[in-house]
């Protein structure tokens, strides 16, 4: 039985060392066809497809979103409340809120849907200025 083993054995080697070149030279050729034959016209497919899909489907894309954004704005009712004080700083001016906040509502009920508090300091600045007073008339009133 050992010299029948040793038979397969031996003429599988043979057989791996000779044919499986050939097979490998044989798929690599394939392979390199398919790519530089069919690799370009399916990638034109593809781009053309992709094409294709958002030409037709950008006014359903377009119209979504503008309903979507047109229904918000419908149902929504945003209100901004709180004081916003100035003053003259050296350099420009600076505004701080007190108490800001950007309540979101239901148009049709009236009733909170959400609510954020917004903090507000900020300086802006002004370069020098300069004030022209033509034909000005000044009056002070004194209160004694």
């Amino acid at each position: 039985m050992s010299d029948v083993n040793a038979f397969i054995e031996t003429i599988g080697k043979d057989v791996s060392a000779a044919v499986a070149p050939k097979i490998e030279d044989f798929a690599e050729t394939i392979s390199t066809r398919a790519f530089t034959q069919y690799g370009p016209r399916v990638s034109a497919f593809a781009h053309q497809l992709v094409k294709d899909i958002i030409d037709e489907q950008s006014a359903t894309v377009r119209d979504f979103a503008t309903g979507l954004i047109q229904d918000i704005f419908q149902r929504y009712q945003p209100e901004l409340t709180g004081e916003l004080h100035t003053r003259v700083v050296p350099g420009g001016l600076q505004v701080t809120g007190q108490g800001i906040k950007l309540d979101l509502k239901h148009r049709d009920s009236g009733v909170s849907v959400s609510s954020l508090d917004i903090p507000v300091s900020i300086t802006i600045k002004i370069d020098a200025l300069g004030v022209t007073l033509q034909d000005a008339t000044i009056s002070l009133d004194v209160i004694s």
